[in-house]
């Protein structure tokens, strides 16, 4: 402001009225000031019109105002750079031409500590700008990261999820269990829970009940859910792969046991498997077994590869030297839906390829080595990885294969469903529980 006021100051020096040099003047100050003064002080001050009444001065200050505003125009008309200018309707100087950033230090050039208190202000005006401006950066990052695609959610498993806003179903693997008396004739004697994967269901039971009376009798519905530890653990591994993907968590979501899914589910809502094969509910690991290159073995000991019989067994027993690692297996797989929604299944053997399973799944360098293609996104696919244990901790996994799915018209044909006879074979005997 300073060097454009001596551009304007040398012009009204020459030759011009004293008092319009001596109103420029008072403008000056009082703008550097930070102040805007009234008509009255103009005349006072600036004028020294004590004698004259409050209309005359008025009056004449308001005629010399005019006359200085057109003659600062016709100064600044032709230079370049900072101008001055006086606004309509407020006796004060406003500079043109130059940003509050570009302003510069008034240099010494006679304002005195009006100046040095005008640099001051100007400097905090500066800093409270500059401020202001990277706290709206800041924001407008915050905003656009929020909004941006997270890098887990691009990959082969999530990406469908990501994309989808329909209801998500996570549904856990459970058991049912039933009370079975081997001493039913004995008075007291207590029934102990068992489980069987022939009898998934209650209404198993009521069937078993019917077709073997002697099996019934010994055996009592208790209404009986089982979970596994490693079930639980893998669910909060999976709410913390959700703090990866926002938009999973704003979605309508609802956790639901395995013998709790329904058909309505199935086809309304993006579902998420978790748990072992052996509690994987039939709706999904029947659909599941039609796509698969894998086939489950009775008693859910272990998936054989049906192209080259290799078999993948979980050692699944406890080991007395904790020295000597332990072997299981982690599962993932992403389907279609029977109505354009999505499936994934996080599954393990046991309980520690569970856990690994959902540890997996969030883990970005892992997924983002999951071969992704048009097809995979759109067929589904399945992985497979060995874990290595040592009691009950997991120290390392490596995947053994990674493949797609031929899930075209998986939902449109039944398989090959041998007939319904779930107590013909006893090959497998309930479980204690």
């Amino acid at each position: 402001m300073l060097a454009a006021a001596s551009v304007a100051r040398t012009a009204l020096g020459g030759g011009r009225s004293d008092r319009l040099l001596r109103l420029f003047d008072y403008l000056l100050d009082r703008t550097l000031a930070g102040e805007v003064p009234s008509e009255q002080q103009i005349a006072m001050e600036a004028f020294n019109d004590n004698g004259m009444n409050e209309t005359a001065q008025d009056a004449n200050v308001r005629v010399y105002v005019h006359r200085l505003r057109k003659i600062l125009d016709n100064i600044f008309a032709e230079v370049d750079g900072p101008k001055l200018h006086i606004p309509v309707g407020e006796y004060s100087l406003r500079l043109t031409g130059v940003g509050v950033m570009g302003q510069e230090p008034p240099a010494d050039e006679g304002s005195g500590a009006s100046a040095a208190q005008t640099w001051f202000r100007n400097r905090y005006v500066r800093a409270g700008a500059l401020v202001t401006v990277i706290i709206g950066l800041a924001l407008l990052l915050w905003w656009q990261a929020d909004r941006a695609t997270p890098p887990l959610a691009t990959t082969l498993i999530w990406q469908p999820f990501n994309q989808a806003d329909r209801p998500l179903v996570i549904v856990i693997g459970d058991y049912y269990l039933f009370a079975q008396n081997d001493n039913a004739t004995v008075s007291g004697a207590s029934p102990q829970l068992v489980w069987d994967e022939k009898v998934p269901t209650r209404e198993d039971l009521t069937i078993l009940q019917i077709l073997e009376a002697e099996e019934g009798f010994r055996s009592v519905d208790y209404n009986q859910q089982y979970v596994s530890a490693g079930t639980i653990e893998a669910l909060s591994e999976l709410r913390m792969d959700f703090a990866q993907i926002p938009l999973l968590r704003r979605r309508q979501m609802r956790v639901v046991a395995a013998s709790q899914l329904t058909p309505e589910m199935l086809k309304s809502s993006d579902i998420i498997y978790v748990g072992q094969f052996s509690g994987m509910p039939l709706l999904l690991r029947d659909s599941l077994a039609q796509v698969s290159a894998f086939r489950i073995e009775p008693g859910f000991a272990g998936l054989t590869d049906k192209a080259t019989a290799i078999r993948y067994q979980s050692d699944g027993m406890v080991l007395t030297d904790e020295r000597i690692a332990r072997r299981d297996f982690a599962y993932l797989a992403g389907m279609p839906g029977p109505a354009g929604n999505r499936l994934m299944v996080i599954a393990g053997l046991g309980d520690p390829g569970l856990k690994q399973a959902a540890q997996l799944v969030g883990n970005l360098d892992e997924m983002r080595r999951l071969k992704r293609d048009r097809g995979r996104l759109a067929n589904g696919f399945e992985a497979l990885y060995r874990v290595r244990t040592i009691k009950s901790i997991n120290v390392g996994a490596m995947r053994v294969m990674d493949r797609p799915l031929q899930s075209g018209g998986m939902w449109d044909n039944s398989g090959n469903v041998p007939a319904y006879r779930p107590f013909d074979d006893k090959a497998v005997a309930p479980q204690a529980r």
